[in-house]
């Protein structure tokens, strides 16, 4: 249940305000943090114009002021992450972060605050931090309208009308940045790869802020790691998506011998932003996680010392991506990734015959 903060009288609701609220219509706040003003804090909102959090003060009342301005008061309530949280309510917490997808969906519309533009190190609107952190890519991507101020609340432009500067800037195609087509339709690479770059302040949202991206739920185990969390988010996806290109990843720094299938960040997908899945009739079999391993079916073939799994990734009309696997035991069946720091074109007519194998996990994260 989402939780609103009354434009006009800058207050929260109770219990049964809150039950009213669902359903009406809102604008959702996206932001970066500085010194912010909390749930918690709410009650005492007065007394923090004057104090440490000013500016987050001075934010809020000029989210509130511009949503009453914009909508002549037919739009009264807005969300803001600060303070429509309670985040010490950890069961609070992890609904929230289950449901903000959908919330940035169907808010009216989003606007988007960007404390730092201009200032004497941000003179494109496109240089704003908030560009660099994780959170905001689903904050771009879900609403249909998102709106752009500077600093003082004075509109830059929406989506569309910056649709040039912002795809630029992010990678992310028109189609997928304005919704005319369905972010689904992205491959699940092409998707990690928006996210390449970007920063959470807390490690595990790196995985975490990227679940609506795809769907999925999970719980929230802060404290397990981010190596953990992005596994997980992985393990998650597969559980409804056949789509190969999840393996189309390369390390940008060493890896574990024999790291898996599964790439240890989002960070790297970085240069998978034109790969597509097709799927292959003879390959097209449901993969899972067993206690041997990733257990999948693909194109195998031996290269010297080590073997390429093709994968259902084309490349042009006549190659297919491939990635280099080394065996463990031919009885199992079983495999580790290696050379992580590439991968390999395949001729489609040398790709090999399909086999079920088994890739190792790594033997810790």
């Amino acid at each position: 249940m989402i939780r609103l903060l009354n434009a006009k009288t800058r207050q929260l609701p109770d219990e049964d305000e809150m039950n009213a609220q669902q359903g009406q219509p809102y604008v959702i706040i996206s932001h970066v943090w500085n010194r912010e003003i909390v749930f918690e804090d709410m009650p005492r909102f007065e007394e923090m114009i004057t104090s440490s959090k000013r500016e987050s003060a001075a934010k809020i009342s000029g989210a509130c002021a511009t949503v009453l301005r914009h909508y002549n008061g037919h739009v009264k309530h807005l969300w803001l992450d600060t303070v429509c949280i309670n985040k010490k309510n950890l069961t609070e917490l992890s609904m929230a972060i289950n449901s903000m997808y959908k919330w940035y969906k169907q808010a009216k519309v989003c606007f988007v605050y960007l404390q730092d533009f201009p200032s004497k190190d941000v003179d494109v609107f496109t240089k704003s931090r908030w560009f660099t952190r994780g959170w905001t890519l689903q904050e771009l991507v879900a609403p249909e309208q998102v709106n752009f101020f500077d600093r003082n609340w004075k509109m830059i432009g929406d989506k569309k009308s910056l649709q040039k500067e912002l795809t630029a800037r992010t990678k992310i195609a028109e189609m997928f940045l304005l919704g005319t087509s369905n972010i689904s339709k992205a491959s699940i690479a092409q998707r990690m790869s928006w996210f390449s770059g970007r920063r959470t302040t807390v490690p595990e949202d790196a995985a975490y802020c990227l679940l609506g991206m795809y769907g999925v739920n999970m719980p929230l185990l802060y404290g397990e790691g981010p190596e953990r969390a992005f596994r997980r988010l992985q393990e998650e996806i597969m559980r409804y998506s056949d789509d190969h290109s999840i393996f189309a990843w390369t390390s940008t720094a060493p890896l574990k011998e024999g790291s898996g299938f599964l790439a240890e960040s989002p960070d790297y997908f970085e240069s998978a932003g034109g790969y597509e899945h097709k799927p292959d009739v003879r390959t097209s079999e449901p993969f899972e996680m067993t206690n041997k391993g990733l257990s999948i079916k693909v194109f195998l073939q031996q290269q010297g010392t080590y073997h390429v799994a093709s994968i259902d990734c084309p490349q042009g009309d006549s190659h297919h991506l491939g990635v280099y696997l080394e065996c463990q035991s031919m009885a199992t069946q079983q495999y580790r990734r290696v050379r992580t720091n590439e991968m390999c074109r395949v001729r489609n007519t040398g790709r090999g015959k399909p086999e079920r194998i088994f890739i190792k996990l790594p033997d810790d994260i």
